[in-house]
């Protein structure tokens, strides 16, 4: 029993500076890109050495899918989060655009997502696998399906646009847009609903 309480402490400990060289590597991603990060300097944004670093993580490439299977992880749970607070037609597809452009602004590692899916087939396959999971979750959102897919991919192509530095929008426009979006979310099921009555 004695020795497992440090096993324990060393596992956890070990994941906390897991956790905390992805967020690092993230920070530095969306300030400067994600060809400029080096190791070096996400070791030294987290505080560790970068022999420390390379003991959890044996590259860059090992390092932006840690970054990219975080991200996620934490939009599954932001967006499911939200699904859960709303009972009307269409709950999956708003926390879909909700999360997609949170409103403080981009908390994403779009950049490091495209560039690693763009680099490593077993990463596209990782995400074929959640974009499988997130157009399934359509059908069951009381929406037309193919009206909801749409409305998802005007999203996706909209936030890879901007993850590659191709904005489509002036600020005031992309509002709009996403503001459209969701409107598009409650039209459709406020006529599903009148049609079934």
């Amino acid at each position: 029993m004695k020795d497992e309480k440090p096993a324990r402490k060393t596992r956890a400990r070990g994941e906390e500076i897991r956790t905390a060289i992805v967020s690092a590597a993230t920070r530095i991603v969306m300030e400067r890109g994600v060809a400029h990060m080096t190791l070096a300097d996400v070791a030294t944004e987290a505080g560790i050495s970068k022999g420390g670093l390379l003991h959890y993580f044996s590259s860059k490439d090992a390092l932006i899918r840690a970054m990219i299977t975080a991200g996620l992880d934490s939009f599954e749970e932001k967006t499911m989060a939200m699904v859960e607070a709303d009972p009307n037609p269409g709950a999956y597809l708003r926390a879909y655009i909700t999360t997609s452009f949170p409103a403080e602004g981009a908390d994403d590692i779009a950049a490091a997502m495209i560039a690693g899916i763009a680099t490593d087939r077993d990463l596209l396959a990782d995400y074929a696998v959640e974009n499988m999971k997130w157009s399934s979750r359509l059908k069951d959102d009381g929406l037309d399906y193919f009206y909801a897919e749409v409305i998802r991919l005007a999203v996706d192509g909209l936030y890879f646009n901007e993850a590659i530095g191709l904005p489509q929008f002036a600020p005031e426009d992309r509002k709009a847009f996403l503001r459209r979006l969701m409107e598009m979310t409650r039209e459709r099921s406020e006529t599903v609903d009148r049609a079934s009555v």
